[in-house]
């Protein structure tokens, strides 16, 4: 299936964020190395490295019949028909919601980056909003596919 729009998004304050912590959990990892808790040592370094792995992108992909998305390597992820979309439209969230996959009134809400969402609104009246920084690309994409192509109804 072609690909219509595709967007990663890395986040420079997530980047920061793995930064500062990988360094501590190198600090401590040392330390418990130091101590002879191997086991230890790497089983905090797989969970670390794991986060990264899981969470240092968020990228979105639309195709003729489905908006598909996913954080890092893929393991969270996921995909909604073209058909189910009622609408979209760009939104500002507060600053708590900032970045990460939370619960919001009415759906749920997934960014790598705190700012401007895309909001889309299901047929059963389910939200779901993505974080991006190409709002306007994002949302101008969704509605160009989830609406019915007048040239291919059949008339008669």
């Amino acid at each position: 299936m072609e690909t219509k729009y595709r967007h990663t998004q890395y986040g420079a304050l997530m980047f920061i964020v793995f930064l500062i912590t990988g360094i501590l959990i190198a600090v401590v990892a040392l330390k418990i190395l130091a101590e002879d808790r191997v086991p230890s040592a790497i089983l905090m370094l797989g969970v670390y490295l794991l986060g990264l792995l899981m969470f240092y992108s968020l990228t979105v992909e639309i195709s003729e019949e489905k908006l598909k998305f996913w954080f890092g390597i893929g393991i969270i992820q996921k995909t909604i028909a073209l058909s189910e979309i009622q609408s979209t439209k760009e939104v500002e969230n507060p600053w708590y919601y900032f970045w990460g996959i939370k619960v919001i009134p009415g759906g749920w809400f997934y960014a790598i980056a705190p700012g401007i969402a895309v909001e889309i609104e299901l047929r059963d009246g389910r939200i779901i909003q993505l974080g991006t920084n190409q709002p306007k690309q994002l949302n101008q994409a969704i509605e160009q596919k989830s609406k019915p192509n007048p040239a291919s109804t059949v008339r008669g």
